[in-house]
């Protein structure tokens, strides 16, 4: 009984093996754009976030990559101007003072600055 389980276990061992070493290859660092975020509460403004522009069924959004491999998705109107908080409990909070150069808002504790030429270009 014993050599039956201890069968099974090393078929299940190195098939998962296997199994674990197929598909796409890790993906690395994000491709975008370097822009200004400031992680958390009472963080400083530093260039460690990264905007990429993406697509899914529902259109073009904007995923902003956090240096600790967090993102968010964010959905930007070209036709508004509007910027949106895509997933989770938190809503977006837009504090431009100039969204013609400059968009900032914050998502919770989280707050970005993005040239807005970056996302009229990028979503065209």
């Amino acid at each position: 009984m014993f050599s039956r389980i201890f069968k099974v276990g090393l078929i299940a061992l190195l098939t998962g093996g296997t199994l674990a070493g197929c598909g796409a290859e890790p993906s690395g660092a994000p491709q975008g754009s370097d822009v200004d975020c400031a992680i958390g509460p009472g963080a400083d403004y530093s260039t460690v976030c990264t905007l990429e522009q993406a697509a899914d069924e529902g259109g073009a959004f904007f995923l902003i990559h956090h240096p600790d491999g967090g993102f968010r998705r964010v959905k930007y109107d070209a036709a508004t101007g509007d910027l949106a908080a895509m997933d989770g409990a938190d809503t977006l909070e837009d504090r431009s003072l100039d969204p013609d150069a400059v968009r900032e808002f914050a998502i919770g504790e989280d707050r970005y600055l993005i040239p807005a030429e970056m996302l009229v270009s990028a979503s065209e």
